[in-house]
């Protein structure tokens, strides 16, 4: 598997990406919704996306964006035949060693009454994520929870 820093040529392979995720995510057309390409493409020019590829197969495999504006990780998806692989946990060690490690790391995911979501929750904690306050928001109609990676800035 390759890891390389996605590019705006890479924008159709995402887009193969979030229409293989997009029932999981509760955007069954993710790959053709509007919002969604503005979304990745502004990514995908502000170097703020990595993607990993399966060469010996010439297969997309997986996609994580991410703001180092905000110190967040803002979507990762894996094509559901890749997933169980370990895939989804390189992109995130990826993408949050592009963010400031010092500083709070935010990501919004599922509420835990969400099944289908599970998995992401747990490669989150898994990542030292944990549940900011459990609050239920809804974001673009989709319920989701803040987790977030808490630095000790203690000194210890």
């Amino acid at each position: 598997m390759e890891y390389t820093p996605a590019k705006p040529a890479d924008l159709a392979k995402w887009l193969e990406v979030a229409d293989d995720v997009g029932e999981i995510m509760r955007i069954p057309n993710m790959g053709t919704d509007k919002n969604f390409i503005e979304y990745a493409k502004r990514k995908l020019e502000q170097d703020n996306a990595i993607m990993a590829y399966d060469k010996a197969n010439d297969k997309v495999a997986g996609f994580v964006g991410f703001s180092r504006t905000n110190n967040s990780v803002t979507w990762l998806g894996t094509k559901l035949e890749y997933q169980n692989q370990g895939i989804g946990s390189r992109l995130l060690s990826l993408a949050l060693n592009e963010l400031n490690k010092t500083e709070r790391i935010t990501v919004n995911t599922y509420p835990e009454s969400y099944s289908p979501g599970k998995p992401a929750r747990r490669l989150y904690f898994k990542h030292g994520f944990v549940e900011t306050s459990g609050v239920v928001f809804l974001y673009d109609g989709v319920e989701m929870v803040e987790m977030a990676i808490i630095p000790d800035n203690t000194g210890n």
